[in-house]
C-alpha cells in the first residue's frame, strides 16, 4: 500500500460521522510510520472517543472573530453595531463567520442593516445563506426521528437562553415525545454529542437562566442552542406548524399554523398577551410565556387540550390566583418561575393527570393539602418559601422530589418511605429529633431506585447536629446508579461500609458528617472512580 512505502505523513480527514466510515478509511494506516501524523475532524463526540485523544475546539474570541470577518469582506465596512450584531450571531464559529461575511461584500454601508435581516434564513434566493442553511439542515436531517422532535421543541424558548437540562427532559416527558426521563436524558446527551445544542456549566448561566430561573444558586446543567441552528429550528418549526412564536412570525416568517390560525404549541417572549388574541388557542399543546404582562387577563379558560404551561417572569398581582387552572384537566406540566400566585385548592381533585410540578420561586404560599391527591405526580420542586400542607404518602408515582420545611408535612417520615419510584430527593428540614430521625433513616433505606439523595437540616450553620445513633444508613441498598449523598446537619456512627466502588461505583458527590472513621473506609473512599467532590466531618470530641 502507498502508505507503507512513504516514510512519513501528514493527513487531515474532515467530517466523518459515524464509526463504520471511519473503521473502513482506518484500515489503511495499520502499519503506518510511527512518527505520521493523522488528525480527523467530526461533530460526533462518540466517534472522537473511539478515533483517539480529543481535542476540543473552543469558539473565536473576539478579536479574532472580528479579523476574519474583515479578511472575509475584503475592505469592505459597515456601521460599528451592525458588525457586532453580526459577529454575535456566528457565536466564534468560524464556518459561520466566513459564510456571513459573504454577504456583505462590495455592499454599501448604508446597505448592511438591510443584509443583516437575510441572516435568518428568511430570504431563500440567497446562495450563501443557503450554503449555511444547507450545512446545518445536514445535521438536523441526520437525526432520528425522536431527536428531531426534541430539538424542534427547543424553538419554543427565547434566544440566546440558557435551558435547564432536568426541565427541559420533563417537558419532552410531558409532551410524549419520550416514555421516561432515562430516554429524555439520552437523548439529551445525543444533542449535545451531536453538536445540535450546546452544554453549559452551572457557573455560565447565573446571570440569565430559563426553566429555573435566575440565581448563582442554582447547581444544574442545561444546555442553550447556537442562534444559528435555532434560527434553522424555528423556520422548520414553522413550516410544520409544530411551534408559533408570534414575536418572531410578525417579522415575515410564514408558517402554516399561522395560516390558519390553528396554533399547536404557542410562545410568547415578552409583551402582552394581547398578541394571542387573533390565535385559536383551544388546540394548543403547550403554552410557555416569559415576561408576560396583563396577565390579569390571561386567557387559560380558552385552552382546551393543553398538557404544558410554563409562566415565568409573568406579572401576576400577588392577590391573584389561577382560577381557571382546573378547567385545564388534561395538563401534565406546570411550571411557575419568578411569578408570584396562589394555586387554587382544588388543584389535586381537578388536574388528574398533572405529571409535573414544578413551583421553584414561583410560590410564595402553602401547597393546598389536595396536591397529595395527585397520584400520577412523578415531579415535584419547591423552594424555601412554600411548604406542603398535605401528605404525600399517595403520591406514589413521584420519581423526583425537592421540599422545604417538612416538618410541616404530616407524616413525611414515615410516608416518603412509601414512594419508592423515586430517582432524585432533596428534603429540607429544621428540626428533627433522634427518633424522627431513625424513621427517616429507615424510609430511606426503601427507596431502591435512588440515584441522588440530598438530607439538609438548617441547625448546621449554628454546629447542631441530629446525632442518629441508629444505624439503619448501614442496612441501606442504593442502587448501583447512587451518583450523589449529601445527609447535611446529620451526625451517623460511621461511614457505611457500601459505600465502595463495587456498590456505587457512579459515586461523584458525597457529603457526611460521622462519629468515627476507619482508615479502611478512607481507602475505599480513594477508590471510588468518579468522586469528585468529598466532604467528610468527623465530630470533634
Amino acid at each position: 500500500m502507498f502508505f507503507s512505502c512513504v516514510s512519513r505523513y501528514f493527513i487531515v480527514i474532515d467530517d466523518i460521522w459515524d464509526m463504520q466510515t471511519w473503521e473502513i478509511i482506518n484500515c489503511a494506516f495499520v502499519d503506518s510510520h510511527l512518527e505520521s501524523t493523522l488528525i480527523i475532524t467530526t461533530r460526533i463526540v462518540d466517534v472522537a472517543k473511539n478515533v483517539g485523544g480529543i481535542y476540543h475546539m473552543e469558539p473565536l474570541s473576539d478579536d479574532y472573530s472580528k479579523m476574519l470577518f474583515d479578511t472575509r469582506t475584503y475592505g469592505s465596512e459597515g456601521p460599528a453595531e451592525v458588525t457586532t450584531k453580526i459577529l454575535k450571531k456566528c457565536g466564534g464559529v468560524p464556518l459561520a463567520i466566513i459564510t456571513i461575511a459573504s454577504l456583505f461584500v462590495g455592499k454599501h454601508s448604508e446597505d448592511w442593516s438591510k443584509v443583516y435581516n437575510t441572516i435568518g434564513f428568511v430570504h431563500q434566493g440567497n446562495d450563501n445563506v443557503n450554503n449555511t442553511k444547507k450545512i446545518l439542515s445536514f445535521s438536523y436531517y441526520d437525526l432520528s426521528f425522536d431527536l428531531k422532535t426534541c430539538l424542534l421543541y427547543l424553538s419554543m424558548f427565547p434566544e440566546d437562553s440558557f435551558i435547564d437540562k432536568n426541565s427541559l427532559i420533563w417537558l419532552w416527558v410531558s409532551e410524549g415525545f419520550v416514555p421516561d426521563s432515562e430516554v429524555g436524558e439520552n437523548n439529551f446527551n445525543k444533542l449535545v454529542n451531536k453538536s445540535m445544542i450546546e452544554w453549559m456549566e452551572p457557573k455560565e448561566y447565573w446571570v440569565a437562566g430559563f426553566l429555573g430561573g435566575y440565581g448563582r444558586h442554582q447547581s444544574r446543567n442545561g444546555c442553550r442552542v447556537h442562534d444559528m441552528v435555532l434560527d434553522l429550528i424555528r423556520t422548520i418549526s414553522s413550516d410544520v406548524n409544530f411551534v408559533t412564536v408570534p414575536e418572531i412570525e410578525q417579522h415575515g416568517t410564514s408558517s402554516a399554523g399561522k395560516q390558519n390560525n390553528r396554533v399547536r404549541r404557542l410562545a410568547l417572549h415578552g409583551g402582552s398577551v394581547e398578541h394571542i388574541s387573533s390565535i385559536e388557542i383551544e388546540h394548543v399543546r403547550s403554552f410557555i410565556a416569559t415576561s408576560c404582562s396583563d396577565s390579569r387577563i390571561f386567557p387559560l379558560w380558552g385552552f382546551k387540550v393543553l398538557r404544558v404551561l410554563v409562566m415565568q417572569s409573568c406579572e401576576f398581582p400577588e392577590d391573584c390566583s389561577l382560577e381557571h387552572l382546573g378547567k385545564l384537566v388534561h395538563l401534565r406540566y406546570l411550571l411557575l418561575a419568578n411569578t408570584c400566585n396562589i394555586l387554587p385548592e382544588g388543584i389535586g381533585h381537578d388536574l388528574k393527570f398533572l405529571e409535573v410540578l414544578d413551583l421553584r420561586r414561583g410560590l410564595r404560599s402553602d401547597l393546598p393539602p389536595s396536591v397529595g391527591e395527585l397520584r400520577n405526580l412523578r415531579c415535584l420542586q419547591t423552594d424555601m418559601h412554600t411548604k406542603m400542607k398535605g401528605e404525600i404518602g399517595k403520591l406514589t408515582s413521584l420519581e423526583e422530589l425537592q421540599l422545604y420545611k417538612v416538618n410541616k408535612c404530616p407524616n413525611f417520615w414515615t410516608d416518603v418511605g412509601n414512594l419508592i419510584k423515586l430517582r432524585v430527593l432533596e428534603i429540607h428540614f429544621k428540626r428533627m429529633d433522634e427518633t424522627t430521625g431513625n424513621a427517616l433513616l429507615k424510609s430511606l433505606c426503601k427507596l431502591c431506585k435512588i440515584q441522588s439523595l440530598k438530607v439538609v437540616g438548617e441547625g448546621r450553620h449554628e454546629n447542631k447536629y441530629l446525632v442518629l445513633k441508629d444505624s439503619s444508613l448501614e442496612s441501606m441498598a442504593p442502587s448501583p446508579k447512587l451518583c450523589l449523598l449529601s445527609l447535611e446537619g446529620m451526625l451517623v456512627p460511621t461511614m457505611p461500609s457500601w459505600i465502595n466502588y463495587l456498590h456505587v461505583p457512579l459515586l461523584y458527590h458525597l457529603c457526611l458528617k460521622v462519629q468515627v472513621v476507619e482508615a479502611r473506609g478512607i481507602q475505599l473512599l480513594g477508590k471510588l472512580p468518579l468522586l469528585i467532590n468529598l466532604i467528610l466531618e468527623i465530630e470533634d470530641k
